[in-house]
């Protein structure tokens, strides 16, 4: 598995996912991301089970983490993607779907190559701190920069400390910040 690699399918998928969200009406994304949710856990069950299944089997040997589920963090994101549809309204849904992708993703890179000062759960304050200004940069392109910064943070934090898979808590902890904030 490289990591790099399995970022850059993150940072993608999750851009694409977030497109989707602000691009079509919830009444397609939310029956596509649950029959997403369903074919997922079928292929899921196959492969645990041992079948090695084209294209599906390839793709978990390059991108998936040794010690995970076999597409455990895709389940998660798209479990957290539909949460947040029902929850929120699309903008919201989308920023918090687009701050998973591209602050999990900068944080791990980041952290695995400049990481010196190491906090919980391996990970480290540089992959915090860039993780949280890239993605407060990008955001102020359609935030306020106050709230673009606040998101950014909060969803640094939530990747930073959370004891479960920060797959499902960003795209939540990110909606609920723009909701407070107006």
């Amino acid at each position: 598995m490289n990591e790099t690699w399995r970022q850059a399918v993150h940072l993608l998928a999750g851009t694409a996912i977030a497109v989707s969200v602000l691009v079509f009406p919830q009444e397609v994304t939310v029956p596509f991301y649950a029959a997403g949710l369903l074919v997922g856990s079928v292929l899921t069950d196959a492969v645990e089970r041992g079948l090695r299944l084209p294209l599906v089997s390839p793709l978990l040997d390059l991108l998936e983490r040794e010690d995970a589920g076999p597409g455990r963090g895709a389940f998660y994101f798209v479990v957290a993607t539909l949460g947040c549809l029902v929850l929120f309204d699309p903008f919201q849904a989308a920023i918090g779907v687009f701050v998973l992708a591209l602050l999990d993703s900068v944080s791990t890179v980041a952290g695995r190559r400049l990481g010196r000062h190491r906090l919980f759960n391996g990970k480290s304050i540089e992959g915090f701190l860039v993780g949280a200004l890239v993605t407060a940069g990008v955001l102020v392109v359609v935030l306020p920069p106050v709230t673009a910064v606040v998101a950014a943070i909060a969803a640094g934090i939530v990747e930073l400390v959370s004891p479960v898979d920060d797959n499902l808590v960003i795209p939540p902890a990110v909606c609920l910040v723009l909701f407070c904030m107006g």
